[in-house]
């Protein structure tokens, strides 16, 4: 397709400008996977990190080439995102807009857990993460049965509201727990 376009040589040209986009932008994400495996204290160099990240992202890819189909294969693949996505986002948008009024210490985030007003593991959010994670897969719908939904594929015909549901559910958990059992104190508003 590319060389009935753009002809010959130029073809050539053009597909080692498209396969470069990809290649820059993994670089960054390998770069960050590792980063994030270093911070959950995970003893191993940057590079072999690097390397393993570098290496499951291959495999992924070779997936994706060899599927029957790319596109149900790439769905299956946003859905497995959605569904982790929707809640997470709705328990930090809870939290940072109406729990914390866009107000966050930087300089408390880097202090060590014990003495941050911020404490280590936000119980609240966890379990709002679960439970939106549950609530958002009954509204599910997608081509991985496991994945579908029973309100989603008995009362809603197959719409997939997964993401609303997942966000809204989550948000609410969260805001409730943490009004009701507050496991660290808020940060003080800079003023």
């Amino acid at each position: 397709m590319v060389s009935a376009v753009f002809g010959g040589a130029t073809s050539i040209l053009v597909l080692l400008l498209v396969l470069h986009g990809p290649i820059a932008t993994n670089i960054l994400n390998v770069y960050s996977a590792a980063l994030a495996a270093l911070s959950m204290e995970i003893r191993l160099s940057r590079v072999a990190l690097a390397t393993i990240v570098g290496i499951a992202g291959y495999v992924v890819t070779i997936y994706f080439i060899f599927a029957p189909s790319f596109a149900k294969a790439f769905d299956n693949w946003m859905i497995s995102l959605l569904m982790w996505m929707s809640p997470w986002a709705g328990v930090v948008l809870a939290d940072f807009y109406i729990k914390r009024q866009s107000q966050i210490d930087t300089a408390e985030l880097y202090k060590a857990p014990e003495v941050s007003a911020y404490g280590d593991i936000n119980w609240s959010g966890m379990i709002a993460f679960l439970v939106g994670l549950v609530a958002g897969w009954l509204f599910q719908d997608g081509l991985v049965p496991a994945l579908q939904g029973p309100i989603s594929l008995g009362l809603l015909g197959g719409a997939d509201l997964s993401w609303l549901v997942g966000i809204g559910v989550a948000g609410a958990v969260y805001l409730a727990l943490s009004a009701r059992f507050a496991t660290a104190p808020m940060a003080l508003r800079k003023g």
